[in-house]
């Protein structure tokens, strides 16, 4: 007879075994009112933008790629595709770091946004009152010029100014004041 030769063939199978993902990527990253530079890619790691004073915080929608990634913002947990809970905007530059962890823990992927958020252009004065006398013309925001009259026995007064922007400094003859507080006793000179 003849003879035939056989190789068994032995499938490798690990039932019940699942093997864990390495991936770490972030498909999409979502943040209201910010335009990122340059524009989102999973492969870039570093943004930047600038945003106006009245964003006083925003939040991050981060999408991983690998639904088993775990997602943290600025070390707090965030599921993948769901809002971050809002994050306050300091002025000037903030740093917002979104950290993926890959279900088999083996890499980290860490992308960092720079975020600045610019001061206030309000220079307003939000009320301006005398320890003596009346103003002339009455206070009205964004009037830059006055004068006040006294009684002649008057030697002195204070002036308490109050800003418009929380963040604003105020100065008296080149003197800073905290806003509505009274500045030093300023002398006065008998005339105009």
């Amino acid at each position: 007879g003849d003879l035939i030769a056989s190789n068994p063939v032995y499938a490798d199978t690990l039932s019940g075994f699942k093997f864990l993902s390495g991936n770490a990527n972030l498909s999409s990253l979502m943040i209201p009112n910010v335009n990122l530079s340059p524009s989102f890619d999973s492969g870039i790691f570093a943004y930047t933008d600038t945003v106006d004073f009245g964003t006083a915080a925003i939040t991050v929608t981060p999408t991983s790629t690998d639904s088993t990634a775990t997602i943290k913002v600025n070390g707090s947990p965030v599921l993948s595709g769901f809002t971050s809970a809002g994050i306050p905007l300091n002025l000037g530059e903030n740093t917002i770091v979104i950290q993926l962890t890959a279900e088999d823990s083996t890499k980290v992927k860490t992308y960092v946004i720079s975020v600045t958020r610019q001061v206030s252009a309000n220079a307003d004065i939000a009320s301006l009152s005398l320890s003596s006398g009346t103003l002339s013309p009455a206070f009205v925001s964004g009037t830059i010029s006055y004068s006040a009259s006294v009684e002649n026995e008057t030697a002195s007064i204070t002036i308490t100014p109050s800003v418009a922007e929380s963040n604003a400094t105020v100065k008296v003859n080149g003197t800073t004041v905290s806003s509505g507080n009274p500045t030093a006793a300023i002398p006065l000179l008998v005339g105009d």
